[in-house]
């Protein structure tokens, strides 16, 4: 098993891109997860879901890309967005979005999954429910949304027209797609499987070194805060509790895992995260790790060569392992 580490080089007028895009993220409120921005979350995820009928299904189907919703079964139905490629699909993408446990829909992540629709991807995205706390929904009820979603779209893969499938997630969404590729390993359906995309995500709710060295300067979150706001996630745990692997993938037998393309930015105070989980990963499966310099949590969202990089790069990486006859475990 093999971990490949890569180091982004960006050429001066890119560096002098991606600090533009700093500076004006050094200006804009950090994120908490305090009761007040968990309730206002909700009311974004609204504006958000309208944002994306409104103006993104548009421009996909103008790219050739169909939308599709659809629920699943059982007492607490999960919303799916599918976008299907104009073609039969090279393979299956489930998607989980970011934002922080807080923020976001099955649409945010519209304009990479777009993107992999274009290029020929059918990708499922997730709408799981999100923390709160006035609504006593805690980090358990994401967990169970997103391995729904991961068994309606394994039992679907013919419907959706692909017997290949990929995990994705970003942030938030890596913690839960991490969580979502061990739970199919258990139930023995992580055969479909061929690999997983995580974009600086969060593995150890109990924080890494560098949450707990964060201080205000951090770019996106509140850093003095970044500890205690993981912990909101699980209020019943201790910090011992909080680094079992049912709920911190980084604590967990990674053992037959498919392998994964791990990506992080330097000035991310969540990089540890990614770092370490990339170097255990990489003991039990082939792991690429992309090292984004000069670049804070969140980037794909952001514009400018870093998101497009990354784009580029997870598409590549989703080609060069569908040209693999098996799957390297």
């Amino acid at each position: 098993m093999t971990l490949r580490t890569h180091t982004v080089d960006f050429p001066p007028p890119q560096l002098a891109a991606v600090r533009r895009i700093n500076a004006v993220l050094n200006r804009t409120p950090r994120l908490r997860t305090d009761p007040w921005r968990v309730e206002a979350g909700q009311q974004l995820s609204v504006w958000l879901d309208a944002a994306a009928g409104a103006v993104t299904t548009p421009r996909l189907k103008k790219r050739g890309v169909t939308v599709e919703i659809v629920h699943t079964d059982g007492d607490h139905p999960v919303h799916l967005r599918i976008l299907h490629p104009a073609g039969t699909p090279r393979a299956v993408v489930l998607d989980i979005h970011g934002g922080g446990w807080v923020i976001g829909s099955a649409s945010l992540n519209d304009r990479l999954n777009g993107y992999l629709a274009h290029n020929g991807y059918c990708v499922v995205s997730v709408d799981y429910r999100l923390l709160s706390e006035r609504r006593h929904v805690y980090i358990d009820a994401a967990i169970a949304d997103c391995l729904a979603a991961a068994y309606w779209t394994v039992t679907n893969v013919d419907r959706l027209g692909a017997a290949s499938l990929f995990i994705m997630g970003e942030s938030a969404g890596g913690h839960l797609a991490a969580l979502t590729a061990l739970a199919l390993r258990d139930q023995g359906l992580i055969d479909l499987v061929r690999g997983c995309v995580l974009a600086y995500g969060v593995f150890d709710l109990s924080a890494t070194d560098s949450v707990r060295a964060a201080g205000p300067q951090v770019l996106l979150f509140n850093g003095p805060t970044m500890r205690a706001d993981l912990a909101r996630l699980a209020p019943d745990r201790d910090e011992a509790g909080l680094r079992r692997a049912d709920v911190s993938p980084l604590y967990a037998d990674l053992a037959g895992l498919p392998p994964a393309l791990l990506m992080a930015g330097e000035l991310d105070p969540l990089f540890d995260d990614s770092l370490l989980m990339a170097t255990r990963w990489g003991r039990v499966a082939d792991v690429d790790m992309i090292r984004v310099p000069e670049t804070p949590h969140g980037f794909l969202h952001f514009g400018g060569p870093a998101a497009r990089g990354a784009s580029t790069a997870i598409l590549r990486w989703l080609d060069a392992r569908l040209s693999v006859d098996k799957p390297n475990r």
